[in-house]
């Protein structure tokens, strides 16, 4: 009898949770700068749920140290669900890249959603004379002096390392820069060879010709930017693509989990969602807490052992950070 009673009120107490969700406001917590991909999906993802819950829900932008001031924040809140976390690829990677700041996406959060996946763009700045990926190439296997791929995250360092050896580039170096706006002021003015944003950041660029696209990291070329080709194609067997997704503390209520879910497949479906991420050059890519879960863990034990080799080892010279 009182497992039958545990049980009834385990139902009825999940049940109002389920109803009470959102009991105040939500805040989605973005933690890179105002104006960016990141930011620019959390306010319309924002919009469409204080629509559908009929409560305030107001985009939190805590900045600092690649993302990792605003992952922390959220993971000292209540897991409650009211505090929502929109993180980006590479931050799986700090237990290998940065150990000491004791946070792991896959210990510390329930994985909710993908929402969009964006190609990295490889690109120089209209002055330069590189036409083709396969001719900068060529010309840094003959420059006096060394080409330099600029990258605003880890994630973007293993990639430009990978290109490095595999396009056997000797003597070119990685900077890596401290977020995406001073990488791109510097791949816009020629201070730096190749600029390595994502294609979000690069169209209104691309559009304003100040950014000449070279090659971009998706599997095949993309509709928005036709006439440039991928990495596989310049004879490159690597692909590089950022997912953005949701995720909010371990141990929050599955019925608050849920509630969020249902949200998002509200906003899957919502006109000016999508049409501002295909104006952005992203691909809608909403997903089940199962299988983004299970990709993330997969993306892990993927990217790993190149961590290790690439950043730990040192195998490539690095610059001076910016």
């Amino acid at each position: 009898m009182k497992a039958f009673f545990a049980t009834l009120c385990f139902i009825l107490s999940c049940a109002c949770a389920r109803a009470d969700f959102p009991s105040g406001p939500v805040t989605i917590v973005v933690p890179y700068s105002a104006s960016g991909a990141t930011d620019v999906l959390a306010r319309n993802l924002a919009k469409v749920w204080a629509e559908h819950w009929k409560k305030p829900v107001v985009v939190v932008n805590r900045t600092g140290a690649d993302g990792m001031i605003g992952s922390q924040y959220v993971k000292g809140l209540p897991a409650d669900g009211h505090t929502i976390l929109l993180q980006v690829n590479q931050a799986l990677f700090w237990p290998v890249t940065i150990p000491s700041a004791d946070i792991d996406l896959l210990r510390d959060f329930y994985l909710v959603s993908k929402l969009q996946q964006n190609p990295m763009v490889f690109g120089v700045f209209t002055n330069s004379p590189d036409q083709t990926f396969s001719g900068f190439i060529e010309r840094c296997k003959q420059a006096q002096t060394p080409c330099s791929f600029g990258a605003a995250t880890r994630h973007g360092e293993i990639m430009a390392r990978q290109i490095i050896e595999k396009a056997q580039l000797r003597q070119a170096v990685v900077i890596p820069y401290k977020g995406t706006a001073p990488m791109m002021i510097d791949a816009l003015g020629g201070h730096v060879s190749m600029g390595m944003p994502s294609l979000s950041v690069a169209m209104p660029h691309m559009r304003s010709q100040t950014f000449r696209a070279l090659a971009v990291g998706s599997t095949e070329r993309l509709s928005a930017i036709a006439q440039v080709p991928t990495l596989l194609e310049q004879g490159l067997d690597m692909t590089v693509m950022t997912w953005y997704g949701l995720m909010v503390r371990v141990g929050t209520p599955k019925a608050s989990i849920d509630a969020i879910v249902q949200a998002i497949a509200i906003a899957s479906k919502d006109p000016q969602v999508l049409k501002t991420m295909h104006h952005e050059g992203a691909t809608p890519l909403f997903s089940s807490p199962e299988s983004f879960a299970r990709e993330a863990k997969e993306e892990f034990a993927l990217v790993k052992p190149l961590l290790d080799k690439y950043l730990l080892g040192n195998e490539q010279p690095v610059a001076a950070a910016k």
